[in-house]
């Protein structure tokens, strides 16, 4: 992606990198997923990073979906 501005980077990217710091790896339910711990054991999926196919059209694994984990 290429964005074009005159605004200085640090205002385009505020906020973005705290996200990053924490976010959490998990396996649950054979998916491998990174999400941002909410709650202990509750966590909003980010993205998914290790998965089958048909795992990308389960609605389970929607990114803004809240999960439980252990």
């Amino acid at each position: 992606m290429t964005l074009y501005t005159n605004m200085p980077l640090e205002v385009v990217l505020e906020g973005f990198h705290d996200d990053r710091e924490s976010m959490q790896e998990i396996w649950t339910s054979g998916v491998k997923m990174q999400v941002i711990p909410i709650a202990p054991g509750m966590g909003k999926i980010v993205r998914l990073i290790e998965c089958g196919l048909d795992d990308y059209l389960n609605p389970q694994f929607t990114p803004g979906t809240i999960i439980q984990y252990r």
